[in-house]
């Protein structure tokens, strides 16, 4: 109300959005009175939205903090995108950003946690950050601005209460001046924030690189920092990003999976990427199939086009030697073939692909080409002896992965 109050001392073109959460039954209602009497005793265009907080809370599986923070945030936005709106105003204070400070404090955030709340984000903006809520009761009295007391701030039922009602008063006791320590606080926070983002921007941009449905990331331990940042912004938890970069047993080709990711060490640092299994499926005669980001090719030639090349994402097989349908599939353990070259020897392809030296991600994206379950091609990198091109042969395929 003191917001409401100064804001349309200064700016004319003003509508207050009031939401009524259902959650305090009459006292509730008689907090939207108050607001809609005062707009229309001063020519305010007011905005209602009635809510069922604890219904939506409930079906989109939230509290019932979050999912009133949730509504209220979304119908702004919505206010704003919709209706023209230019600036959404909020009256935090001071003391809230104290209690958020600490709240973020307990859930283990880093430096953009504890600057607590924003003055500024997108077309949301504060002005009262500055000022205590003392301040703010002190000035509302002294004009004679009307007011009322949300009841549940009194309890304790919430975390941020509890805070409120017994860290913060035991901390004042210990630092008189706590108000202007927090608020320097927030400040430097802010510019340290400012200056490590715009250095961790730069560090993406150079070292995060897109590659074959995942992510390159060029990284050192000096930057750890920065890479450890990068995951959390994709849903890994922090600590569990620490401690695997942190092992020893990561530089043995263990892998990191959680949720639908997976992170794995590479020879330039890491590789990021979804942990989604590839489906095999069956290819029933020869075209053009999509596979992933790539494209298998398969045609039937004649022997003249038959050329020895060096470009291992294109290979020639006998038509006599392969057996319709065949089967694209991820290497399992156990599979094995006789690479070309080997005098018919056998090798497993997981020995195969250890020998090449490949980084686990790039073995994870080896796909198997199958003929009545023998394995004639290693897709990209090496064909099978029994399918290579005889003298006397008259038709035979090309296969181009591309």
């Amino acid at each position: 109300m003191v917001l409401l109050s100064i804001l349309n001392e200064t700016h004319k073109n003003l509508s207050v959005a009031h939401i009524n959460f259902q959650l305090r039954g009459k006292d509730s209602d008689e907090d939207a009175s108050l607001v809609r009497s005062w707009c229309s005793d001063h020519d305010v265009h007011y905005l209602e939205l009635i809510s069922d907080t604890l219904s939506y809370a409930t079906q989109h599986k939230l509290n019932t903090q979050s999912a009133a923070r949730e509504i209220r945030y979304n119908w702004w936005k919505k206010l704003v995108e919709k209706e023209s709106f230019q600036r959404v105003v909020t009256a935090h204070h001071l003391d809230d950003n104290m209690e958020t400070f600490f709240l973020n404090l307990l859930r283990g955030t880093g430096i953009k946690g504890l600057r607590g709340i924003p003055v500024k984000r997108d077309f949301f903006i504060r002005p009262m950050m500055d000022v205590s809520r003392t301040e703010i009761e002190a000035f509302a009295l002294d004009y004679n601005i009307p007011f009322r007391n949300d009841l549940s701030n009194e309890s304790d039922d919430y975390r941020r209460n509890r805070i409120r009602h017994h860290l913060i008063p035991l901390l004042r006791e210990l630092s008189p001046d706590l108000n202007v320590v927090m608020l320097g606080n927030k400040k430097r926070m802010e510019l340290e924030w400012e200056e490590w983002d715009f250095a961790y921007q730069h560090w993406q941009k150079n070292n995060v690189v897109p590659d074959n449905g995942g992510f390159n990331i060029k990284s050192d331990n000096a930057r750890n920092a920065f890479l450890l940042k990068w995951l959390e912004e994709r849903n890994i938890p922090w600590s569990l990003g620490y401690d695997f970069i942190s092992s020893h047993d990561a530089d043995t080709g263990k892998v990191l999976v959680y949720d639908q990711f997976t992170l794995s060490r590479s020879r330039e640092g890491y590789y990021f990427a979804s942990s989604e299994r590839f489906a095999s499926f069956t290819i029933e005669a020869p075209g053009i199939y999509q596979v992933g980001d790539h494209q298998l090719k398969i045609e039937l030639v004649s022997s003249g086009e038959f050329a020895n090349n060096n470009d291992p994402n294109i290979e020639f097989a006998d038509l006599q030697k392969v057996a319709w349908p065949l089967e694209l599939s991820e290497v399992t353990p156990g599979d094995y073939f006789q690479p070309l070259g080997m005098q018919g020897k056998r090798k497993k392809i997981q020995d195969y692909l250890t020998d090449l030296k490949l980084d686990h991600h790039e073995k994870n994206k080896i796909r198997l080409l199958k003929s009545s379950e023998q394995v004639i091609w290693l897709v990209g990198k090496r064909l099978d002896e029994r399918v290579r091109v005889k003298p006397d042969a008259k038709e035979i395929y090309k296969l181009i992965y591309a």
